[in-house]
């Protein structure tokens, strides 16, 4: 009955399971939401903003570094575009989680594109995509020193676990400690979660020249000891009526 009314049933016990359904809630991007990604809480420098920071309230080398991190550790494909009518909302184009942390760096007064310009994506030294089981996406640059930068972003419960230093009010790195980390999972992560907002860690780790290349294939090792920029509340807005 179930396929004459052109529903796809995989599960014959899923015919049981539905036939007591009272009500079914859904979520379906794009439908229920606007599929327009913006960051609206960042905690940066030792401080959770509610609304996005002014870019004076953040160290410079902090904001040099998350710029950086945001510019080249998101897919080359996706980008802000003007929008198509006078008074309209930007374009996103591409993976909208990424076009949230491109109109992030925006609303910071910095230009993306100009670092894309200068860091073409074949002057990046490694690339490790993002998937389900790393549940990050990691941009490896080879530094004029001779010495590599990995900037790394991902889902901040998973990334900050793999964190070892983060970045304070003056923009210097300072140890991060377990205690530290469920602090921040409590007063920061916990209550951005509970107003719905999707939580990404940025972070980054610096491989000295000194201690010769690192090897790229052992990804635990590599993906660990890292220092936190900062963690930004993406939200999906609903579609108005």
């Amino acid at each position: 009955k179930m396929m004459n009314d052109n529903n796809l049933v995989r599960h014959l016990d899923a015919c049981e399971t539905m036939g007591n359904a009272t009500a079914i809630c859904s979520d379906k991007t794009g439908t229920l939401t606007m599929n327009r990604m913006t960051v609206v809480q960042a905690y940066v420098a030792e401080k959770h903003h509610k609304k996005v920071p002014e870019p004076e309230s953040i160290p410079s080398s902090t904001l040099d570094t998350l710029i950086l991190g945001i510019a080249v550790n998101c897919a080359y494909t996706t980008n802000i575009m003007p929008p198509e009518k006078e008074g309209g909302l930007p374009r996103q184009l591409g993976n909208k989680t990424e076009c949230a942390l491109l109109g992030f760096s925006k609303d910071l007064k910095r230009d993306y594109q100009a670092i894309r310009n200068e860091i073409p994506e074949e002057k990046l030294y490694k690339v490790y995509t993002f998937n389900s089981v790393r549940k990050s996406m990691s941009t490896v640059l080879k530094m004029a020193d001779g010495s590599f930068r990995m900037f790394s972003k991902g889902a901040s419960e998973i990334l900050l676990k793999k964190c070892y230093k983060i970045l304070t009010a003056n923009g210097e790195p300072k140890v991060f400690r377990p205690r530290d980390r469920d602090d921040m999972v409590k007063k920061v992560i916990e209550p951005m979660a509970s107003e719905g907002l999707r939580t990404i860690c940025l972070a980054y780790r610096d491989f000295p020249a000194s201690d010769g290349e690192p090897d790229w294939d052992n990804e635990n090792d590599i993906l660990s000891g890292l220092t936190c920029i900062c963690v930004v509340g993406i939200e999906d807005p609903v579609r108005p009526e």
